[in-house]
């Protein structure tokens, strides 16, 4: 494709976040002559017509595959992908287009040129991802200092997150070669390894067991194993190894044993209909895509903060035709009452904590406090509860109840226990945590704290998230509006309710906030597996005086007109 010399479009150059200064340096001349915008924010980089993408194989952890994430977010979105591997490399592609006065080459997505980029060339590898957790917890070629002693540059493949006993799926059509059952006390423990077309082969690795024998043809997504920690192994993942013949001894890779980075080579969850649709293969997928929800997304709020609700709360959820309430424990009946009044369909939900959140109370304690609340709301129909509030931040009992994600869980589980016992038809929810890193004394990093609370968030009925931003373009990213898709990668088959969300910038007009939180219901709408989202909040007497959607004196904001004129 040729580049028109008279047509200037607005142009970012996105960057991985990682090193980010050194790919910056790397950039600087190339974005001083083209008048370039520089980001490491693809959420940013999407508002300009062209975006040249340094393509570095998993350089976007946050986003997956940044080609699709882009594309999905973006439509219209013209890309220029540049495959490279250091940001000396980088320099020196960029050196030569500043020569040639020519900002971007091929362009992915343009709709005039017959000669617009293949996404998906068949004749190629594709991985299809082998686990239902989208999500990479050791990279390949990563922790150099930790496999030197086998030989090896780095780590030798992917780790991929798998919780004890999930599903384990083949990569690729081929043939099983090789299962070895753990008792050679191999360092994979028990495995299957794959070969494929083309002279790849895979391997899958610590597995608690596995379903198809030596000669076994499988077709890609086919299940293979269960997921465990033997061998040489610390926590439940499957680790994934890919191989081409001859590699080694080709110079394909440096790696011994003919071993190569399967990184490039892999199809994201989000890129599997798309993917087989372009090879024209029809076959299961294996997604988990069902939810114990049959309804679209509602759109909700939490109910004022603080005190009860008062008559002007009840006129703006009129107003602005709310589906659903988040309440708190100390709600009264009544409140229950009239939210019903005014829509009968109404869903509402319980978030139950004591008046201080921060107290110390075993789990027994807890359940003491608040059981007459929980007795009350049951006997009015409501079945979802969610259990606590933000639990890494220390003023909901970080550092004080508990120390740690693993040990809020087992808080949890007791809880949960003693609940189901005089609740049955309770469905209780673990509560959404405060997104975002280590602060000494305030919050422990969330990925952190959700790693340890791992075994509890699997046995909950549904997951809270919390979702805040301080612009559109933070609303659009997983670590602030779209945190839920963090969630969601983790796991895939739970269901969500985004128990608190909004804009916290306060000097945000609200006419603005409204309608990102129009667009935030109206994304979410189609969204599978996310039963509501409840705006943070309708009112409240002191806390929150950003967020409101009304003031003291009775007044509703823009926020509220906003939600009220959506046409969903």
């Amino acid at each position: 494709m040729v580049i028109k010399e008279n047509m200037a479009r607005s142009h970012n150059l996105l960057l991985p976040r990682s090193d980010y200064f050194k790919w910056v340096r790397a950039a600087q001349k190339y974005a001083l002559h083209f008048g370039v915008g520089i980001t490491p924010d693809p959420a940013k980089a999407g508002e300009k017509e062209v975006v040249s993408v340094v393509a570095l194989p998993n350089g976007y952890p946050l986003e997956g595959d940044i080609t699709e994430w882009l594309g999905v977010r973006f439509p219209d979105l013209l890309l220029d992908m540049i495959e490279v591997g250091t940001p000396e490399r980088l320099s020196e592609v960029l050196a030569e287009r500043v020569a040639l006065d020519q900002p971007y080459r091929t362009l992915v997505g343009e709709k005039s040129s017959s000669d617009a980029v293949t996404r998906f060339p068949h004749d190629r590898l594709y991985l299809f991802w082998p686990t239902d957790y989208p999500t990479i917890l050791q990279p390949f070629g990563a922790n150099a200092e930790l496999y030197v002693q086998y030989g090896l540059p780095g780590h030798e493949g992917i780790d991929i997150r798998a919780p004890h006993g999930t599903n384990i799926y083949a990569c690729a059509d081929g043939e099983v070669y090789l299962v070895e059952d753990g008792h050679n006390q191999h360092n994979y423990g028990v495995q299957v390894r794959i070969r494929h077309a083309q002279g790849y082969r895979t391997i899958y690795a610590h597995l608690d067991e596995v379903l198809v024998s030596v000669g076994d043809h499988v077709n890609a997504r086919q299940l293979i194993g269960r997921a465990d920690s033997t061998g040489n192994s610390t926590g439940n993942h499957l680790h994934l190894t890919l191989k081409k013949d001859n590699a080694t001894a080709e110079s394909i890779t440096d790696y011994p044993l003919d071993i190569i980075d399967p990184t490039p080579y892999l199809v994201y969850k989000h890129q599997e209909a798309a993917v087989l649709a372009a090879l024209g293969i029809t076959k299961d997928t294996g997604s988990l895509d069902s939810y114990p929800w049959t309804q679209p997304c509602l759109v909700g709020v939490n109910s004022r903060e603080g005190g009860s609700m008062q008559e002007v709360d009840y006129r703006i959820i009129t107003d602005a035709n709310i589906e659903a309430v988040k309440i708190s424990a100390q709600t009264p009946a009544a409140t229950i009452t009239q939210l019903r009044r005014i829509n009968p369909d109404m869903f509402i939900l319980a978030g139950m904590q004591p008046s201080d959140p921060a107290a110390v109370l075993s789990p027994q304690a807890w359940v003491n406090e608040l059981h007459s609340a929980f007795l009350t709301f049951y006997n009015l129909g409501i079945r979802y509860f969610q259990i606590h509030e933000m639990p890494n931040l220390g003023q909901f009992g970080w550092r004080k109840s508990w120390s740690s994600g693993e040990s809020f869980g087992n808080w949890w589980l007791r809880v949960a226990d003693i609940l189901k016992r005089d609740f049955p038809e309770a469905r209780l929810g673990f509560p959404g945590v405060s997104s975002g890193g280590h602060v000494p004394g305030q919050r422990l990093d969330a990925g952190v704290f959700l790693d340890g609370a791992d075994r509890a968030m699997f046995q909950a009925d549904w997951l809270g998230v919390n979702c805040f931003w301080n612009s559109e373009a933070e609303m659009n990213t997983s670590t602030h509006g779209r945190f839920y898709e963090f969630l969601r990668e983790r796991y895939p088959n739970k269901l969500l309710f985004i128990t608190g969300f909004g804009n916290t910038n306060a000097y945000t007009n609200p006419v603005v906030k409204g309608r990102e939180y129009v667009k935030y219901y109206q994304q979410l709408r189609t969204t599978p597996g996310v039963g509501a989202a409840f705006a943070q909040v309708i009112s409240s007497a002191s806390r929150y005086p950003s967020m409101v959607w009304r003031s003291e004196a009775g007044v509703a904001n823009a926020i509220a007109a906003q939600v009220g004129r959506r046409e969903i």
